[in-house]
């Protein structure tokens, strides 16, 4: 029993080596009570994940409680050992919103209500996790792994304006005195009220807007001044390229190389946009656990899966990153992913702690890092 409590911290604290995950495939195959119970211990611990930004929070401290409680309920009857372990660590986790001064008020040392001084907000939800945000309008945004919401103390009262490094989903509560803003690096999203979904990370070339209701305004803002380039309507995906380089898009759209390409023609293309119909509930699965992929190659792949499960994976074989897959996974852990991508496309892979290797023959010891494309 004791050893499969630092087994779940482990995973959970993504500390878990292969012989830890296997044991843990183990124990959840063993009944449906134990994955049921896992599961809320990991939605409880991706709850607490936003504590850390709170100064008058001990997270070390409620780590270990964390991992005291799992112990505890664990050696207890299995149904109240979930219920106290949730109440307790959501207790917490509603505490540490309060302290992070998302509209509330705190107590002076005379024990007088005074208005927090925070100059900006930030929530990091991790890799491995997502995290719920509730903002002081009561609109809800819940982040995607390796994202960042910021807003300022002024939300609510001179704007609703928030900042976005990565995914997020918004349930926007209505305000028709205020609009709603997303800003992401060289786009803002504009709402009253609505449910949308935008995916800007640092490190992909798109921005994707996703409308699921309500209506929104996107708004290109690398020129200084806001110029609107589409308003969306439910069930629309727009996908704003970011310009970094004009010849390549203007190579990338026309199939026109920088030789051939005129600077005037090259310029035309700022921003490139495309619109489609989509199916809302397979953009926005993640929310839900659930990973959907449709003919998408193992490479682009791979980046979301170790955004999902907080792991690297390394590429052996140039020919392996262009397979292609379609399929949707949902509440199971990354070995599995694997095992289930290995059915449609034979390939090897290994496990290294957080690091895993792809491969088209077997792999018999860890690679070195020359050999990593």
């Amino acid at each position: 029993m004791e050893k499969m409590t630092e087994i779940i911290v482990r995973v959970l604290n993504g500390e878990a080596s292969p012989s830890d995950k296997q044991s843990l495939i183990a124990w959840l195959n063993e009944s449906q009570e134990n994955r049921e119970n896992f599961k809320k211990l990991e939605s409880v611990w991706n709850a607490i994940s936003i504590i850390d930004k709170s100064g008058d929070f001990d997270h070390e401290k409620a780590f270990l409680k964390f991992r005291q409680e799992v112990d505890l309920k664990l050696k207890a009857s299995r149904k109240a050992r979930v219920i106290k372990i949730t109440d307790y660590i959501l207790r917490v986790a509603a505490v540490a919103v309060i302290l992070l001064g998302i509209g509330y008020l705190i107590l002076s040392r005379d024990g007088e209500p005074v208005t927090p001084v925070i100059a900006k907000c930030e929530i990091i939800s991790p890799r491995g996790s997502k995290t719920q945000v509730i903002l002081p309008d009561n609109s809800v945004v819940w982040l995607n792994s390796e994202s960042k919401l910021e807003y300022n103390n002024e939300y609510g009262i001179e704007d609703r304006e928030v900042f976005l490094e990565g995914e997020g989903y918004f349930e926007v509560k209505t305000n028709p005195d205020q609009v709603f803003v997303v800003n992401t690096s060289g786009l803002r999203i504009k709402a009253l009220g609505t449910t949308f979904n935008v995916k800007s990370y640092p490190s992909e070339n798109t921005i994707e807007t996703t409308l699921i209701e309500g209506k929104v305004d996107l708004e290109n803002i690398t020129s200084g001044k806001p110029t609107t380039l589409v308003t969306l309507v439910p069930n629309q995906k727009v996908t704003y390229y970011k310009v970094t380089e004009e010849a390549g898009i203007e190579e990338r759209v026309t199939g026109i190389t920088r030789e051939d390409a005129t600077p005037a023609k090259v310029k035309e293309i700022n921003p490139l946009l495309s619109n489609e119909e989509v199916d809302v509930s397979l953009v926005t699965s993640w929310t839900n656990n659930m990973i959907f992929f449709d003919h998408e190659t193992f490479q682009d792949l791979a980046v979301r899966l170790e955004r999902r499960f907080g792991v690297n994976i390394y590429f052996l074989d140039d020919g392996i990153k262009n397979l292609e897959f379609t399929g949707k996974f949902s509440d199971i852990i990354i070995e599995q992913v694997l095992a289930a991508l290995q059915f449609a496309s034979p390939f090897y892979y290994k496990l290294y702690d957080k690091d895993i290797y792809i491969s088209e023959k077997p792999i018999l010891k860890k690679p070195s890092p020359d050999t990593i494309l």
